[in-house]
């Protein structure tokens, strides 16, 4: 059967969505390696077949869930700030990064369990190696352009760039992923948690 690759009617991107989600609830509780496309299409409510109508193969839609992870995580898509017209509006560029800061750790935390999945699995597959290089591309090269509009001098924009965002994910990562080890509590509300962030980046381009 081919797939699905132009859904152009609304019941076809209704299914192709409700599979998305139901993989990734299952992914979330079960793990990626336990989960198996008749768990997905049985929990969808879907005929086995008609999960090969828009999907190759189990790592297809997770490959699909991650596009739009990153979608969420670095663009103005699903909510996300459009940073650059707030600065050009002349918004405060502190309330500017914070809400930037908001929407990126929103995605991070209801993202967590694929995002860690495919960290991990990144070690094992080149394939999910570089989706998850693509998806730290994007948050060095969203940081870059807060850094390009800032007062800094001397600097090296793309060796900033590097090290505020890997703060970032550092931060989130400890934030979503429970672990004994970890210094930071992962029952801490955002609102508590984004005012340090926030200062520090503040600080630092500033």
């Amino acid at each position: 059967m081919a797939i699905a690759e132009n859904l152009k009617t609304p019941k076809s991107k209704q299914t192709r969505a409700k599979i998305l989600n139901t993989a990734r609830d299952l992914f979330a509780t079960k793990g990626f390696y336990k989960t198996t496309v008749k768990d997905i299409t049985k929990a969808a409510d879907l005929g086995y077949g008609t999960f090969y109508l828009y999907f190759k193969d189990k790592k297809n839609i997770f490959h699909a869930l991650l596009e739009r992870v990153e979608d969420e995580l670095y663009t103005v898509a699903q909510g996300g700030i459009d940073f650059s017209q707030e600065y050009e509006e002349g918004v405060s560029s502190y309330r500017a990064l914070r809400e930037d800061l908001r929407a990126i750790f929103t995605s991070f935390r209801d993202n967590a369990p694929l995002l860690q999945f495919c960290k991990e699995l990144a070690i094992l597959d080149p394939k999910f190696r570089i989706k998850y290089e693509a998806l730290r591309t994007r948050l060095i090269d969203r940081t870059r352009q807060v850094l390009e509009k800032s007062p800094l001098v001397n600097v090296d924009f793309n060796v900033a760039a590097v090290a505020i965002a890997g703060m970032i994910e550092s931060v989130a990562y400890e934030w979503t992923n429970p672990s004994e080890s970890s210094a930071i509590d992962q029952q801490m509300n955002l609102d508590d948690l984004l005012p340090t962030i926030t200062k520090l980046y503040f600080k630092a381009v500033s």
